[in-house]
């Protein structure tokens, strides 16, 4: 029987061997192509890619430079004012905890929290965060890593291999490193360092206010960057590159952390004391220009900084708030008048009580007192502005204009510190200069800030010479490098002999017999200084307030080689009502402390 197609199935067979053959030969033929091109033709773009997918870019943010006080006069020993304190937020993952409880606990009893409060938050379902505790130390993390290690064993004993917890995470317990600016004396110098606050995008911390918005560049540093591959388990590779981080630079002081802190909490005493509404106090080197202390009150902490009714309180009034300085500025109108050699101590006037010029205006004394006979020193001694109008008339306007201008003001000193103020003598090149240099000449018509009123001062303690005065020692860079701020004499403005001669009148203002300024005397010393009650001008009568004064003291000690010069400012005391009184005897109190600190050897 024959079969129908059985001598044709052997040829069909054999064609679709051959074409099954054919086929496998073209795909072999098509992939070993498109590896070709894959791996050969269009090696560099996949390679490429594949970078792409592993590479990682991981921003590394630098370690702010911390600022550091004088711990020491020799300054060997330095005082942390500004440093970065790490802290950690804990936070659970309620939806990983399988031991509430436990976790519970743990958390309890290290951080002594309440036990209710933290259980409502570990058992809250469909929740994967909740925080439990912000800026806990490293040493209580270490504590709870610690514990939660132990619990994650204990937990492994009754799960299956493939359950088995790896990480302390995985207890569902989180610990988030954050980096806090810390400022250890809180209050104590508060408006020199300013704060760390937030930039304009509200995230990026940034120097705001005194030396932390100052050297914000070099406090800051810069943020590096690693550029590199991760492994398979997403682990980076250790050949990396990127830009490398450079932290931020240290900032060495002037200020002696004792003296600053003794001053600041006089200060706060005596605006407590003679109910004052707030006061500022510089002490500095009168040699050197190095400011030894620094201080305002009321202060605020930065810490906390956001924690104020105002930000008017953020302003360093020492350099930022300018004012009528009252008959401080009689002793530097005395010095122009007697070294422009119009008058010397001894030049005798008959004070009349009164002084009128020819627009109608006319000058009193305060309290409308009349000295009769005097000379230059009693002028001085008793404050009496009739007296240093006259001494001041006989001065060119220009010529005494240029002196003001020479002993520092109208110009910001640029201490280094932000929000600094020029003040203001623009008045003395005016049409009608006689009657503005008059009123100048005992510290009315024209502002300046403590600082400058200090420095002018300053310029007798030094046998005429004006320094600039600075904060900042030196910037001690990460790479070694350090920069260094050395003391400047700007220039000569008033000859030695008449710094020397303003100087012994300095100290008969406290030691003349008419004198009411004994409470800034210090025993066994010559201690030179004038005193200022100064008029409130309010801008919206045009006329000065009849219940509102400043007081400042100004001085140095001793006479003969002053180690210091001091500026004391209260702001509209109301417990007494002249600055011999209130300024005077803080001067007096500090200035021994600094004398006996300092083991300065008496003079007298």
């Amino acid at each position: 029987m024959r079969i129908f197609g059985l001598n044709n199935y052997q040829p069909i067979s054999s064609f679709r061997i051959n074409a099954l053959q054919g086929g496998i030969f073209f795909l072999i033929i098509l992939i070993v192509g498109q590896l070709f091109y894959i791996q050969i033709i269009q090696h560099n773009y996949y390679l490429q890619k594949g970078l792409e997918q592993r590479a990682v870019s991981q921003e590394v943010e630098p370690e702010r430079g911390r600022i550091f006080a004088l711990a020491s006069e020799n300054g060997q020993e330095l005082y942390p004012l500004a440093i970065n304190k790490v802290y950690y937020e804990v936070s659970v993952n309620p939806s990983k905890i399988t031991r509430p409880q436990n976790v519970t606990d743990i958390l309890v009893e290290i951080l002594e929290l309440d036990e209710a409060e933290v259980l409502s938050k570990i058992k809250k379902e469909n929740r994967y965060y909740e925080l439990i505790a912000k800026d806990v130390s490293r040493e209580k993390v270490e504590e709870l890593k610690s514990a939660f290690e132990l619990l994650k064993l204990d937990i492994n004993k009754d799960t299956s291999d493939d359950e088995q917890l790896k990480t302390t995470e995985e207890v569902g317990v989180n610990f988030i490193k954050n980096v806090l600016r810390f400022y250890p004396d809180k209050e104590i110098g508060a408006h020199i360092l300013g704060f760390l606050g937030y930039g304009e995008d509200g995230y990026s911390r940034v120097g705001k206010y005194g030396l932390e918005g100052y050297f914000e560049k070099e406090l800051a540093g810069f943020s590096g960057q690693i550029i590199g591959e991760t492994d398979v388990q997403g682990g980076l590779l250790a050949d990396n590159a990127g830009q490398p981080v450079e932290d931020g630079a240290d900032l060495i002081l002037t200020i002696d952390r004792t003296v600053q802190y003794t001053a600041c909490k006089a200060l706060e005493k005596a605006v407590v004391r003679y109910d004052a509404q707030s006061g500022s106090v510089i002490i500095m080197e009168s040699k050197t220009g190095a400011i030894r202390a620094m201080c305002n009150y009321p202060s605020f902490d930065p810490n906390e900084y956001s924690q104020v009714e105002s930000p008017d309180i953020y302003n360093n009034n020492a350099v930022y708030y300018s004012y009528e300085p009252g008959s401080v500025m009689k002793a530097v109108a005395m010095a122009i008048a007697i070294d422009d050699g119009k008058v010397t101590p001894d030049t005798t006037y008959n004070d009349e009580g009164e002084i009128k010029f020819a627009n109608s205006k006319s000058i009193k004394n305060a309290g409308n007192q009349v000295y009769g006979l005097v000379d230059m020193k009693d002028v001085l001694a008793l404050s009496i502005n009739t007296g240093i109008v006259e001494a001041t008339s006989q001065v060119n306007n220009k010529i005494f204009e240029d002196y003001m201008k020479k002993f520092g003001f109208g110009r910001s000193i640029d201490i280094s510190i932000s929000q600094e103020s020029n003040g203001d003598i623009i008045s003395l090149s005016h049409d009608k200069a006689d009657i503005y240099k008059a009123t100048a000449s005992y510290g009315q018509g024209i502002t300046v800030t403590p600082l400058q009123m200090l420095n002018a001062v300053n310029v007798i303690a030094n046998r005429g010479n004006l320094v600039q005065p600075y904060i900042v020692q030196e910037v001690d860079y990460p790479n070694g490098e350090v920069e260094k701020f050395e003391p400047i004499t700007l220039r000569q403005v008033i000859s030695k002999s008449t710094a020397a001669q303003l100087s012994a009148m300095m100290v008969n203002v406290l030691d003349s017999d008419e004198s009411h300024v004994d409470k800034a005397r210090v025993d066994g010393y010559y201690v030179a200084g004038k005193t200022g009650t100064a008029q409130v001008y309010n801008p919206q009568t045009s006329r000065y307030y009849s219940d509102k004064f400043i007081h400042n003291f100004v001085g140095f000690a001793p006479n003969d080689n002053p180690k210091f010069t001091m500026i004391v400012k209260l702001d509209y005391p109301t417990a007494a009502l002249y600055s011999a009184d209130t300024a005077a005897p803080v001067f007096g109190e500090i200035a021994q402390f600094l004398l006996e600190y300092y083991q300065v050897p008496p003079n007298r």
